[in-house]
């Protein structure tokens, strides 16, 4: 039998996103410590059959305001996972989810009457890709892609409107993450077996990793931490590894037959200009092979300051990079691979 406490917490925590790769995961995750959260997904049927079991499943939309009283009601805590993350998407996508979607789950929690607390995932890609790490006094400009356009000016909506109503948020700015299921895996993995891997300048840039496990020690520390409260932090492991290290080691491990290209950053960025441009003309819903956010990504530093995060005691890097890599390639072997 369930104590009163324990049916408090199955109605207490909402998480959003919750058929995505984080959501899932952080699903699971409240589960094994005790938690039942309740999840808001656009499709029940996406979401996995013992998260359906087990958790208190919400079909609604953050696009549609008109869904999320019920979603929200009696919410205490929301661990904000929700976003279009698409590497190739239109603006006006990204920002009805990224931008409205955060303004009518606010707007929803403010008139809910609870007080509540808020974890809003957002991204490092706020800074746009500099040369150089930034820490969280740099000022983020959002970028040249929607994505991290739409993700700063969510971030700016949310600090405007938490300040007026009082709701408590804290903002993490998590760099790649790596993991069962993540994108980068899948993605990465299958170039790797059989296809082309592109690296940038030798591959020297930062890869900036954060494996999933220790994203959520984050995520929940962020929630419970008083001095979390009204704090934005960076979100990577401790350890520096490169995209070249990461590339060759990942294709031992798959033991891949796929190619590794090298090409100078300025010869990569006009190339996916290029190709861009006659894939927006030719094929505008398909992604092309190589556009300029890829070449971003993989020529400029992913490995920004997570001094704040450390010093704060929100800095959990359980699992290193050897066993980070380790449970990515064996759950690309067993999951993606066979297929």
């Amino acid at each position: 039998m369930k104590t009163a406490r324990q049916e408090k917490n199955a109605v207490s925590v909402l998480v959003t996103g919750a058929t995505g790769f984080v959501g899932q995961h952080l699903a699971r995750y409240l589960l094994k410590k005790g938690i039942r959260p309740r999840l808001l997904v656009r499709d029940a049927q996406r979401l996995a059959e013992d998260l359906r079991m087990m958790c208190d499943v919400v079909t609604g939309d953050i696009t549609d305001a008109a869904t999320l009283p019920a979603a929200v009601a009696g919410v205490e805590q929301v661990f904000h996972c929700a976003a279009n993350v698409h590497t190739w998407d239109r603006d006006d996508a990204y920002f009805r989810t990224n931008v409205l979607g955060v303004q009518n789950l606010l707007q929803a929690l403010a008139s809910n009457g609870c007080a509540v607390r808020m974890v809003h995932l957002s991204t490092v890609d706020v800074y746009g890709f500099p040369e150089t790490p930034c820490d969280e006094n740099c000022l983020p400009t959002g970028g040249d892609f929607g994505y991290g356009r739409s993700k700063w000016q969510g971030e700016q909506w949310l600090y405007a409107f938490c300040t007026r109503t009082g709701i408590v948020w804290t903002v993490l700015r998590p760099a790649n993450i790596i993991g069962p299921g993540s994108q980068f895996i899948s993605r990465i993995g299958d170039e790797l077996r059989s296809g082309l891997m592109l690296l940038i300048d030798d591959g020297r840039c930062h890869a900036g990793f954060v494996y999933i496990d220790n994203l959520l020690d984050t995520m929940l520390w962020a929630m419970n931490s008083e001095v979390a409260r009204g704090q934005c932090y960076n979100v990577r492991d401790w350890y520096d590894v490169s995209w070249k290290e990461f590339i060759y080691d990942f294709r031992l491990a798959i033991q891949g037959k796929g190619w590794v290209i090298d090409l100078p950053y300025g010869v990569a960025d006009f190339a996916a200009r290029v190709m861009a441009n006659v894939w927006q003309r030719v094929m505008p819903g398909s992604e092309p092979l190589l556009h300029p956010l890829l070449v971003r990504l993989f020529g400029r530093t992913c490995g920004h300051s997570v001094r704040k995060l450390r010093r704060d005691g929100g800095l959990y890097d359980a699992i290193g990079y050897a066993e980070a890599l380790h449970r990515s390639v064996r759950w690309y072997n067993e999951t993606i691979r066979p297929r």
